[in-house]
């Protein structure tokens, strides 16, 4: 297998291989919006791509599946999305069992990629300890005090909010689940903890806006962050005490 170039690291790489593709019409639009997308129509053509180029998410025709993997180019830690024409509950499970991480239903617009684009590249951009101990820094202006009571605060109210918004959802309260969002939205933004203000903004948007499609989703990106976060207490306040 031939080695894997690297990328850099502000770049999100797509490779979106799919036979149905209209890339006239695609390619003038990912331009506009400044996406790092290559389009591709062939199996064989998406295989040899994979073996020599590292990409951040790959979107993929269900019919390519088998030439794409008999040539062992993807890599695993690579989310792999599957591009189909519909999608009910039964054909959903068999594509999460065939490998994918997700699915993208035909037709394939701008708006539906930079949709998913946006909520896989923020499930893989997670914070470290020291990101989040540095941001909340910078919010306070280096006031250790202060960063100590707002992560005693965050580690407290957190896991609270994300359970009463997930509740919220169960009861399709969403008018509560947008309030609750919201605070939890604030605190993250003022704190400067961008992977969960992201994601938090998502969830919001899609409330507000009663896109219930992608509410779903956009909530598991939220609680993932939140868990994230919370996963690291116990080294975030070991590292603050040591400051």
């Amino acid at each position: 297998m031939p080695p894997i170039t690297s990328q850099q690291e502000e770049e999100f790489l797509v490779l979106i291989a799919d036979n149905h593709i209209d890339c006239s019409v695609l390619e003038p639009q990912l331009d506009h919006h400044c996406l790092s997308v290559i389009l591709i129509r062939e199996a064989n053509e998406t295989s040899m791509l994979l073996k020599t180029r590292l990409f951040d998410l790959v979107m993929l025709d269900l019919g390519f599946i088998n030439a794409v993997k008999a040539a062992d180019c993807i890599n695993s830690q690579t989310p792999l999305i599957a591009i189909m024409d519909s999608a009910d509950n039964m054909e959903k499970s068999r594509t999460i069992m065939a490998g994918f991480d997700d699915y993208l239903i035909r037709p394939v617009t701008i708006n539906k990629l930079k949709e998913i684009i946006d909520l896989w590249n923020i499930k893989n951009k997670c914070m470290s300890a020291f990101d989040y101990i540095e941001a909340v820094l910078n919010a306070t202006q280096n006031n250790h005090s202060l960063t100590l009571t707002i992560f005693r605060k965050l580690f407290e109210e957190f896991p609270l909010q994300i359970t009463a918004i997930k509740d919220a959802l169960a009861h399709q309260e969403f008018k509560l689940a947008e309030e609750i969002t919201h605070k939890l939205h604030g605190s993250a933004s003022f704190c400067g903890l961008t992977d969960i203000q992201k994601s938090a903004n998502l969830l919001e948007s899609s409330l507000i806006n009663k896109n219930l499609s992608v509410i779903s989703p956009y909530f598991e990106m939220l609680q993932r962050g939140i868990l994230n976060l919370i996963s690291q207490q116990q080294s975030i306040m070991a590292l603050l005490k040591n400051v």
